[in-house]
């Protein structure tokens, strides 16, 4: 969570505090991509706030409330979950095949082609950027309160919500083994957490791949299970399928962009080094080709 508490009628998302071992090339790439998550995630031109400095962001509690209340409503939508994925993917899938080429400009040793890429990366990278968002602005609070009403506790609620995200592929996720409540049985989120803690850090692949297996399979019953709790009420059942579709995208999404970032960082020193540019105060918009002689 990078939010602050409101002051002031103002939000200050602040990445000094939050990741104070970042460079400011990757402050500077954190909140562009904050700013212009609106514009890339819903069309909507408004900036999410100002820049202070470099790793701070302030946004106008209006704006915040507009925004993601905006957004969460269109989340409620199985068209517009489906359509906001698959836009999210091709960008993704873009920023992949832009790093690959930045790849190939650093092995032939081209710092021409290096740089152009290098730019091309950086753009791509920023809309991939925007939805680590997904960490604190997704309505989970909404979700849970829904799903509490579908099944009458709230332990249930936030059982459901932990198994439905579930990336597409492994990731740093591990999963667990909580399976569904049913009759008394009942499965709590210290359940959850408990079974977490139990896992050892060094799990044969074999291993790994029976917990996927579960996991799987307690997403599949926990998707069920509220579906089932939801019929007769169309609104519902149409939002209970758009949660779980965000939910494992927003997962997924959180381990892309990781992986993402790595590379386009990594990539971003091999730069440095080659044009022998000052890592400590490169910004994307060098990257990008604005003032980069400014840099050395």
């Amino acid at each position: 969570m990078a939010m602050e508490p409101v002051w002031n009628g103002v939000l200050t998302c602040d990445y000094e505090r939050t990741r104070p071992q970042a460079s400011h090339l990757e402050w500077d790439l954190y909140t562009e991509a904050l700013m212009r998550w609106p514009l890339i995630l819903m069309d909507n031109p408004t900036p999410y706030g100002q820049l202070r400095r470099a790793g701070i962001v302030d946004i106008p509690e209006p704006t915040h409330r507009n925004l993601t209340s905006t957004w969460h409503r269109q989340l409620a939508s199985l068209d517009y979950a489906i359509n906001l994925i698959t836009r999210a993917t091709h960008d993704r899938d873009v920023a992949g095949a832009a790093l690959d080429r930045v790849d190939a400009a650093r092995r032939q040793g081209d710092v021409g082609d290096l740089t152009r890429a290098l730019a091309a990366a950086t753009a791509a990278f920023t809309r991939v950027n925007a939805t680590h968002i997904v960490n604190w602005l997704l309505p989970e609070d909404h979700w849970e309160r829904l799903l509490t009403d579908l099944f009458g506790f709230r332990d249930a609620a936030l059982t459901c919500l932990s198994a439905l995200q579930l990336p597409a592929t492994p990731g740093h996720i591990l999963a667990t083994q909580i399976q569904p409540p049913h009759q008394s049985e009942e499965a709590t989120a210290a359940d959850i957490e408990a079974a977490a803690r139990q896992q050892e850090p060094t799990t044969p692949a074999a291993d790994l791949i029976t917990q996927r297996t579960r996991a799987a399979r307690r997403r599949e019953a926990w998707t069920t299970a509220a579906l089932l709790a939801a019929a007769g009420n169309d609104r519902v059942v149409t939002e209970i399928r758009a949660m779980a579709l965000l939910l494992g995208w927003a997962a997924d999404s959180e381990e892309r962009r990781k992986e993402l970032r790595e590379r386009f960082l990594t990539a971003a020193h091999a730069w440095c080094y080659l044009t022998d540019t000052d890592l400590s105060r490169i910004t994307a918009a060098d990257l990008q080709g604005e003032d980069r002689d400014a840099l050395r």
